[in-house]
């Protein structure tokens, strides 16, 4: 006789995929296997310190507690931390729960977010900085961004994601790779923004790194 024990409360995301639509989106899933709820924690990383953060090697990976308080106390800041209960399932069977971002958190600034869960009452207190959790960087966005650089500078078209549509009068950022904003411009009719020759020809620090557009309360980087 063999005895094949259950499994061990778990929970994952769904991929690395990291921007959300705006509308129409449920939440952003989570799998459980025999975990009736869900400790999870949501940290935001403010526009400013966006360039770092992609520039990280956490960035897009699972942290552990240590680096979510660090994130919390240094680099951004938590808006929300509480316990989520899943979907009921069969024992041993996978759960899909979908935790509602909006709805728990309201206006979302912009930035990037960091998701953390876990198993409520899994792991020891004194071992929450060493327990890797289970992670989702994401934004919440309607803004899709198109960039190219050639000689006669940065180009950059915003559309957005939901209708496909041009999207007239966002601001556009170009960033440097030293945090500095190289230059600000307007997207025309055509949602089409243009950055200067010179601006694209930067080496070192200077070199341009990241375009941010933002649009009312919307927001997107590439």
């Amino acid at each position: 006789e063999i005895y094949v024990r259950d499994r061990a409360p778990q929970v994952r995301f769904t991929g690395r995929n990291y921007v959300l639509p705006r509308t129409g989106q449920a939440g952003v899933p989570l799998v459980s296997v025999n975990a009736p709820k869900l400790d999870v924690e949501l940290l935001r990383i403010g526009d400013r310190g966006l360039l770092p953060a992609l520039r990280s090697e956490d960035f897009l990976g699972q942290l552990g507690g240590f680096n979510a308080r660090t994130i919390a106390s240094e680099k951004g800041q938590r808006v929300w931390k509480g316990t989520l209960d899943t979907v009921k399932a069969e024992l041993n069977q996978e759960a899909v729960t979908a935790f509602p971002v909006l709805q728990a958190v309201g206006k979302l600034e912009p930035g990037l977010y960091v998701m953390l869960a876990r198993p409520s009452g899994t792991v020891p207190a004194d071992d929450e900085g060493y327990e890797t959790q289970a992670t989702q960087w994401f934004v919440v966005s309607d803004l899709g961004l198109t960039a190219t650089r050639g000689r006669d500078g940065v180009h950059v078209v915003l559309r957005a994601l939901a209708s496909a549509q041009v999207m007239p009068g966002a601001e556009i950022r170009l960033i440097a790779r030293n945090n500095e904003v190289l230059g600000t411009r307007t997207t025309d009719a055509q949602g089409h923004a243009a950055f200067d020759p010179g601006l694209a020809r930067g080496e070192g620090g200077t070199a341009p790194s990241l375009v941010v557009a933002q649009i009312g309360g919307d927001y997107g980087f590439l």
